[in-house]
């Protein structure tokens, strides 16, 4: 065919290639979608200039108006639910507790107390009467030394109405006698050893029917009998 046919009246046309209509398709399509593109932009809006942002301090919030603002804000309630009731516990009963004797506590022993030193010790006395007479007796007092030292002694008497007729030692140096009527006073010339013993013995008239002292010390403690 050669890309040229002949017509039936003779005459010599030209005709074109399949591909190049297609060509000739997608062109006049570009064109026109080029077109539409530029109408379009041509009548959209010019986009207005967005505002700038305020600037400056922020407004200060007072703590009452933003406690007012939080009352204000609705909170949401809530349903209160039952308490749950408590199940009776079973009672336990407590077993006796055995009681416990004391701890014996122990006492410190008291600490021995400071006696007081003891006296000296006194020649003791023991009186006897010897003899009497009429309105007259003979009365002996027997000193004994009871310490380990040395001892003096003062022999006291008293009879009412009695006069001193003598008095002497036995066993000993003689004593030193002195007083008046009914009160008499004997005290040692040496001092009795210890562990010894000595009488003292004196005549005592115008005693009437008193046949001893009624009175009778040495060293102060009464004699015995």
């Amino acid at each position: 065919m050669a890309g040229k046919r002949r017509a039936r009246n003779g005459s010599t046309v030209a005709l074109l290639s399949p591909w190049a209509v297609v060509s000739v398709g997608v062109l006049v399509m570009v064109v026109l979608m080029g077109v539409a593109l530029g109408t379009a932009v041509g009548n959209r809006p010019s986009a207005e200039p967005v505002p700038p942002l305020a600037t400056g301090p922020l407004p200060a919030i007072s703590a009452s108006s933003f406690a007012a603002s939080r009352s204000a804000a609705p909170t949401a309630s809530r349903t209160a639910r039952p308490a749950p009731t408590p199940s009776a516990s079973p009672t336990r009963t407590l077993s006796p507790t055995p009681s416990r004797s004391p701890s014996p506590t122990t006492e410190s022993a008291p600490l021995p107390l400071l006696s007081p030193p003891a006296p000296p010790t006194r020649v003791t006395g023991v009186y006897r009467t010897v003899e009497t007479y009429s309105g007259a007796f003979i009365g002996e007092v027997r000193l004994t030394n009871p310490s380990d030292a040395p001892r003096s002694w003062t022999v006291r008497v008293e009879v009412p109405g009695a006069r001193l007729v003598s008095a002497w030692m036995e066993g000993s140096a003689q004593a030193e006698a002195g007083g008046s009527r009914s009160r008499f006073t004997f005290t040692s010339g040496a001092a009795l050893a210890p562990g010894a013993s000595a009488s003292l013995r004196f005549h005592l008239a115008d005693t009437g029917t008193v046949t001893r002292p009624t009175s009778c010390t040495v060293d102060g403690a009464p004699c015995g009998r």
